[in-house]
């Protein structure tokens, strides 16, 4: 197993139950940095109700986390905010361009390009008065060195302060910013096809595509798809922009995790979407070995995507959920059983590839239900008896509902050799 560093300060803030995570762990040239919130030891904000004072505050403790991983912001390769989106941020999408300005103030500017974004609203998050939560990955040379890097934009693409760039690449790694069918100028009125689905799924891939063929790639280089969708949980209404998305890649696809959310920061704004990909320093496309372990959940359509992708040393997995091999929900409705089950299953495709659960750096939680602390200490309690040394950093956010009824936790996660 390649060595890993793993950073987390007995001081950093407390999420009030006891488990095993990391706020930073390091491998290869990749670190990853979990999600960082504003909350003192008694898991209270110290800023409530200030979006732009928490927005700094998280991005400190991405700053601090680097540092003790021994680099920089100007490290950062990707970043990603989950905030609360209040009526008045969603009248016009103003509160967004608030958020990235004060993300942007501490990056700093260096002349290299900066890391990739996407921003994810949310009706609301684990604590009352919380109201976001940054996650990032950056890269830094196995001795210790600066990387190459080399940034990517078009037009439409999304509108973003300077400190960031709507796709970069890093070596073979390829990030690329959160878009949509939003004009470039980041105006409401420049919507293609509002408030349809499918329609803007088909848009926003194609701006990827373009985004990646800049970098000398294209999305059937894709590791992991990322897609947050206005959809309301129910099965029959996900499927129709499952199969316009899925068109873009060929098989096997990269893993893929799908959430809905309840709105956008624009009316008529439906998805929201970003990629990872890889590709060869040569331009020759990587070996990728996808797997899908027999018996293993399905969707209810075909889609291209595995439950588990190795390209190199690195491992994705798209969103693992509690479902049958004919899409059936197990244990409707139950938070325990299911995220038991989902765990249960990532086990599975890691084994698949002969690794297990000590070789996991990064996991993401979406979990349907309330807000507040309840919910989320029972499935990150059950979640962290499954992690093993030197424990992998970890994101967790409420969302509304998932794509099918009574399916209530999705969790995905990234692993290394």
């Amino acid at each position: 197993m390649l060595p890993r560093r793993r950073y987390h300060p007995d001081d950093h803030f407390s999420i009030g139950v006891p488990i095993k995570h990391s706020h930073g762990l390091a491998c290869g040239e990749m670190l990853f940095i979990g999600g960082q919130v504003d909350l003192d030891d008694n898991t209270r904000p110290t800023r409530p109700g200030d979006l732009l004072a928490q927005t700094r505050i998280c991005m400190e403790g991405v700053d601090r986390v680097l540092t003790g991983l021994e680099a920089e912001m100007s490290d950062l390769v990707s970043l990603r905010a989950f905030y609360v989106l209040d009526d008045d941020g969603a009248a016009n999408g103003n509160v967004e361009q608030q958020i990235l300005q004060a993300m942007a103030a501490l990056i700093p500017a260096d002349g290299r390009p900066g890391p990739t974004v996407s921003l994810v609203p949310l009706d609301g998050l684990v604590y009352e008065d919380m109201l976001i939560e940054i996650e990032g990955i950056a890269m830094r040379g196995h001795n210790g060195e600066r990387l190459a890097r080399t940034a990517a934009w078009i037009p439409d693409g999304a509108a973003l302060p300077a400190a960031f760039s709507q796709a970069l690449r890093c070596g073979e790694m390829i990030f690329t910013s959160a878009q949509t069918a939003l004009s470039g100028d980041g105006k409401a009125g420049g919507i293609a096809f509002p408030h349809k689905l499918a329609d803007q799924s088909r848009v926003t891939l194609g701006k990827l595509d373009r985004l990646l063929r800049q970098l000398g790639a294209d999305l059937h280089d894709a590791v992991k798809a990322n897609v947050f969708n206005v959809e309301p949980g129910v099965m029959e209404d996900w499927k129709t922009a499952a199969l316009a998305r899925a068109g873009f890649y060929q098989e096997p696809g990269p893993a893929a995790t799908g959430i809905s959310v309840r709105r956008l920061a624009h009316d008529g704004l439906m998805v929201r979407a970003d990629v990872f990909a890889m590709r060869g320093l040569d331009g020759a496309r990587l070996h990728r070995k996808g797997v899908w372990p027999t018996g293993h959940w399905d969707w209810p359509v075909h889609l291209p995507y595995r439950h588990g992708l190795q390209v190199g040393d690195m491992i994705f997995l798209g969103g693992q959920v509690s479902l049958t091999a004919d899409a059936a929900v197990i244990d409707p409705g139950n938070m325990a059983a299911q995220t038991h089950t989902a765990m249960q299953n990532i086990d599975k495709v890691l084994a698949e590839l002969g690794l297990g659960p000590e070789h996991i750096v990064r996991v993401n939680t979406f979990y349907a239900g309330a807000t507040g602390a309840e919910l989320f200490h029972e499935n990150v309690a059950i979640r962290s008896g499954y992690y093993r040394e030197p424990w992998p950093v970890s994101t967790g956010v409420p969302v509304p509902y998932l794509a099918y009824e009574d399916m209530v936790i999705e969790i995905d996660v990234i692993a290394m050799v």
